[in-house]
């Protein structure tokens, strides 16, 4: 549905003609958001999900090679599971938006798309909700846009000359879109250590600044490692049943939600995915720098990167031993040959390596460096939500796992929120199935039980 005739059709299950009265609104149609809305017309609840632009927008922002790192056999929302002829392979960001789009019209859910919100804010027993296509009135509202909403800037001294070409990793699409010469990638992220790939394999000769993380393992054993971390529950293991949460360490809660995800990559030969490996990186002629500590003019100091790297390397090593133990006890159990798939480890784990000194100060015009990626993340931001008292100083919700202080008010979607899979397409509608008794208690009505995966 479009905003312009739309935002006032009656849904199914609604007890009032009026549609400007709803129960609920979900602000965002992406794949949280679809599976709420898909559990709420289960219970014939009158809601909206407003979507500023169409279905899924969020994926279209992504570099051409962009590719899921999660497979496709995890992806699954309520009532679907993938169930296509590639199973082990990894979903491009057009197939996503295909994907999500099919799901919200097979079921028909009622999707306003277009429908940018401009103000939420509490009014009589629920919220106004304002957008420039008319304002509605709801008991509840659940903002289901997820925290990759502005570009973070380096958190250091970041003022680069000039004549520099600067991109931020969200408007990042293709090696040729930038000028020529020598590319500097800032953030040792995934998509930082995405981008810097994709621009070495077009032949650009490229400088990373990396951050202190360490490669995940794509396959261990004949198996994805997302099948090893799904099979011992850890993948959609609930914040609250961490170890340092259960035993009450101060800020556990806080850590876990700013953790960042080790380096993984869904792009490799045939879209059969990859691990990150630091040293196939530096074989490859991508010269690895430590975390940014300042840009001045074409003035750039670095930390010394040998001890990330050390760090990086013992972190991964870390990783297989733990899933490959995971998997000798379950091919002792079963009558099934394993495999090895050696070429999917990252060669820091099975070579030594002493990595050399790289500069900490690099003058980036001598070096030929015209242009600067920063793939330093986002920022969550909600600028219309004019409700006091529900963020915390980063911007993140507070109240339990998604149910706001202010009663009526909801999150879902945002990485820990709920799970380490709250911002993944393999969560499955669990944070959804999870968050409904709350919405519908909020409403008087008799709360549901689902599975996370009909």
């Amino acid at each position: 549905m479009h905003a312009n005739d739309a935002i006032n059709r009656p849904t199914g299950g609604e007890r009032s003609p009026n549609a400007l009265q709803l129960e609920v609104v979900i602000i965002g149609a992406g794949h949280s958001g679809l599976s709420l809305s898909a559990r709420l017309a289960e219970t014939g609840v009158a809601h909206r999900v407003l979507e500023a632009e169409t279905i899924g927008a969020s994926w279209s922002r992504r570099w051409d090679s962009f590719r899921l790192n999660t497979p496709n056999f995890l992806t699954a929302l309520p009532g679907y599971r993938y169930d296509g002829t590639d199973p082990t392979g990894f979903a491009t960001a057009p197939d996503v938006i295909d994907m999500l789009t099919g799901y919200a019209r097979g079921r028909q859910l009622p999707v306003v798309e277009g429908c940018a919100v401009r103000r939420v804010f509490a009014a009589g027993d629920g919220y106004r909700v304002d957008t420039h296509a008319g304002a509605l009135q709801a008991r509840c509202v659940v903002v289901a846009t997820g925290e990759y909403r502005r570009p973070r800037w380096p958190q250091v001294f970041f003022s680069p000359a000039a004549g520099l070409e600067v991109v931020h990793s969200r408007d990042y699409r293709r090696p040729r879109q930038l000028g020529p010469g020598a590319v500097l990638v800032i953030g040792g992220g995934q998509s930082g250590a995405q981008i810097a790939q994709d621009l070495r394999t077009a032949g650009r000769e490229v400088f990373w600044s990396m951050a202190e993380r360490y490669s995940h393992i794509r396959r261990v054993r004949g198996r994805d490692s997302m099948h090893w971390w799904d099979m011992q529950g850890l993948l959609h293991r609930h914040v609250r049943e961490r170890p340092d949460v259960v035993a009450g360490v101060a800020g556990a809660l806080q850590k876990a939600r700013r953790a960042e995800f080790p380096l993984v990559s869904g792009t490799g030969a045939l879209g059969r995915g990859s691990s990150i490996s630091l040293l196939s990186m530096h074989r490859d002629g991508i010269v690895l720098l430590g975390k940014l500590e300042q840009l001045d003019g074409h003035i750039a100091h670095f930390r010394d990167v040998r001890p990330q790297i050390r760090a990086a390397v013992a972190g991964t090593r870390a990783e297989y031993k733990h899933l490959n133990d995971m998997a000798d006890a379950h091919y002792a159990t079963v009558d099934e040959a394993p495999t090895d798939d050696a070429r999917y480890l990252p060669e820091e784990v099975y070579l030594d390596w002493e990595p050399d000194a790289s500069p900490r100060c690099l003058r980036l015009d001598a070096a030929g460096i015209n242009t600067v990626v920063a793939a330093t993340g986002f920022e969550a931001e909600w600028p219309w939500l004019d409700v006091p008292g529900v963020l915390d100083p980063r911007g993140y919700p507070l109240g339990d796992y998604g149910v706001s202080p202010q009663p009526g008010l909801f999150f879902i979607g945002m990485y820990n929120l709920q799970r380490p899979s709250s911002n993944f397409l393999c969560n499955g509608g669990r944070d959804a199935a999870e968050l409904l008794p709350a919405i519908l208690r909020h409403l008087g009505a008799a709360p549901a039980r689902h599975d996370a995966v009909a």
